[in-house]
């Protein structure tokens, strides 16, 4: 089970992408098996004062707006 970036590439630690119109970078990318989502942890690339913030979303799931920008 996963998430997946629009285009429908698997969501992965470390993958640089376009969320929200803005540069982010995946620090984490956590399955929570108990309601079937995952947790997406990311920092903004402009602005790391703003620190970690975290998505939850459906296993399987596309059109999020996570765009692939390229991996690490």
């Amino acid at each position: 089970m996963c998430g997946f970036y629009d285009d429908e590439q698997k969501i992965k630690k470390g993958d640089k992408a376009i969320y929200k119109n803005q540069n982010i970078t995946i620090v984490s990318a956590k399955h929570i098996t108990t309601n079937k989502t995952m947790d997406i942890v990311y920092m903004i690339d402009s602005q790391p004062e703003n620190g970690e913030i975290m998505i939850n979303i459906p296993y399987k799931t596309v059109g999020y707006g996570l765009n692939l920008l390229g991996r690490a």
